[in-house]
Formats: C-alpha cells, structure tokens, sequence
C-alpha cells in the first residue's frame, strides 16, 4: 500500500534512512528528523505493515525570475534491501509525480546519488555546484558568526545577492538561515562573514565530521576565484502550463508575440503529454493544450526531459533549432540550487 505519513509516524522511517545512508552521521540524522520532518510530506510503500520504501517531499520556497513558487526537493528516496528491484522507488516516483501535478507545482528536483537512478523518469541536470576559494589581501577579514544572531538581516543580504546573479534559487528567510545553523552544527560546521576592511562582503561556512569541506562560500566575483563545478541538482518540469508562464521572449526580439506549436512526451505525467500551442510574450509565456495526441512530423517534439534542461539553461536540444525565432525566447540563464540533504 503507498500512502503519506501522518505527522507522528514520521518517526517509523528513521531506521530505513541510516540503513540505506550509513554513510550519514547520527548527529545529522537526529537534525534531518528533528528539523526536517516539521513540515514535509513522507510517501511510503508499506508491506505487511512495515515500511518498506520511501520518498521525501521537503518544501521550498523558489524564485523564479522575479515570481515566487513552491516546489519539492525530493531527497530520502530509499527501499530496505530484500525489497529492492520489485519496482517500489518506480511507484512513489511515479505516485509523487502525478500528485505534484495535480497540485500545480512547476517543478520539482533531486541531488541524485546515481544520475541513472532518475533519467528513466526524465529528471535532468540544471545545475553544477561551484566550489570557489576566497581571495585574501590583507585587508579581508574572518570573523566567527554566532547562530542566529542576524539571521533577518543575514537572509536579505544572500537574496539580494543571489537575485543579481540568478533566476531560480531557494529564497532565504530567517527560518531558512536557523535551520541553515543548525544543518551545519549537526556536522560540527561554522559559518564566518567575510569583511573587506569594514565592508561586509560575504559569508563562508564548512563541516564534515569525518573530513572537513566547504559548504558555501557567498561573495562577489572580485572575491572568489573558480576551483571545479560537478552537476549536482536535477530537476524535471511537473505542471507544463504552470512553468511555462516564466518563460519569456528578450527584450531585443522584435515580435512583442510569438506563437508555436510544440509536442511534448511525457510518459509519466499524461496530463503534460500532446500537442500544445505556445504563445511567448515578452512578460511570460502561455501553455495550451490542443491535443493528447502528436502530428508527426508536423511539429518539434521534446521529451519532458529535454524541455527541462533547455528552459533551464543547461543544454539546446537540436530540435530547438527547428523553432522559429528560438533564439529571442528566454530560457532561464543562471540557476543556484546548492541545497544538500
């Protein structure tokens, strides 16, 4: 039986989480149920009474492009071993997915363990995670951040700074930052703000029980320098019409209007599947269905999949080149997901 948890037996699931991630410290898992678990969603395959399998549905507040939506991070997606390969994880996924679209949610995402876990389900990458490096002179200083001193002023400082840079990232608020502080002290972390003589530049912050690591580091790029970047952060389009209204035509195309006809694939969520006419403006975008079904050769067609790495700015299918006037339509450009579970 697949279900969602109440709120009190979110508890049951804590022996399938270090079972399938030993490699997480007790300390954290005491903060991921103590914290976490406070307002997300549990999906389940339960067995004879027990749990079996499980998904996560952890609540972000995303910014899109200047828009506010909710969205999940999927994360804690595991099946007990003697239950693996019968199919569970491809029930919550699926269940979780159409449940999202019914919701109306634009999209959701997961920091994969094995990226061939989740492009069965047309999950795609958006978003490598750069690991920069300070750059010191002598008059950048380090000073300690005591948790939750600042916590308002510290969450509008990373917005703004997020908001120059970036189209789609979490939105700080003093809530988040809290938790921020006690994530990184499940992991024996601390965070220091970063000063240019008396000029507030940014915030870093490390942890690791087991061996230490960055964990962010918020600068400008005068600051910072580039080390490496790995694909971190998939995500896959859940609500088409919902997502859709973010995308825009630049401002240097000449048509204040461009109206296409695409087909899209998705064989999980049917509702996203057909033919659909796609009116572009220079505010948004409008999504119409006008068929479940696809006129071959009559249109370009995208798996869900390759529209969610396009619009998010990670790659151009080749069939893109096949739109008219492709080039004025405004995918989102920069994405910042660095949340880890």
């Amino acid at each position: 039986m697949i279900r969602y948890l109440e709120q009190e037996e979110k508890g049951r699931t804590k022996e399938l989480w270090k079972e399938a991630f030993s490699e997480d410290s007790l300390s954290f898992v005491d903060y991921y149920y103590e914290e976490k678990m406070k307002d997300n969603r549990v999906l389940v395959f339960e067995r004879e009474g027990q749990i079996v399998s499980m998904l996560h549905r952890n609540p972000y507040r995303i910014w899109l492009r200047g828009a506010e939506c909710s969205c999940d991070y999927l994360v804690g997606i595991a099946t007990k071993a003697e239950e693996r390969g019968k199919g569970r994880m491809r029930s919550l996924i699926l269940q979780v997915l159409r449940d999202m679209q019914e919701e109306k949610k634009p999209f959701t995402f997961l920091m994969p363990a094995r990226e061939s876990l989740y492009t069965p389900y047309d999950f795609r990458f958006i978003y490598d995670q750069p690991r920069w490096v300070l750059h010191y002179n002598k008059y950048i200083k380090r000073v300690p951040y005591r948790p939750g001193s600042m916590s308002e002023e510290l969450a509008e400082w990373q917005n703004a700074w997020l908001k120059r840079q970036y189209d789609v990232f979490a939105i700080r608020d003093a809530a988040y930052m809290e938790r921020m502080d006690k994530e990184l002290a499940s992991e024996g972390g601390e965070c220091r703000l970063v000063y240019d003589d008396d000029w507030f530049i940014g915030m870093e912050s490390e942890w690791g029980i087991k061996a230490r690591e960055q964990r962010y580091l918020y600068t400008g790029e005068k600051y910072r320098g580039d080390v490496s970047s790995k694909p971190a952060i998939m995500a896959r389009i859940v609500c088409l019409p919902e997502f859709m209204k973010h995308i825009r035509l630049t401002e240097d195309c000449p048509y204040e209007k461009l109206i296409l006809d695409i087909g899209v694939n998705d064989l999980f969520i049917p509702q996203n599947q057909g033919g659909w006419m796609w009116k572009i403006t220079k505010k948004g975008s409008e999504f119409i269905q006008e068929s479940r079904f696809l006129s071959k050769g009559k249109m370009a067609v995208f798996s869900i999949g390759e529209l969610t790495e396009w619009l998010f700015g990670y790659k151009v299918p080749d069939q893109v080149k096949n739109l008219p006037n492709w080039e004025y339509i405004e995918t989102f450009k920069h994405v910042f997901l660095d949340e880890i579970v």
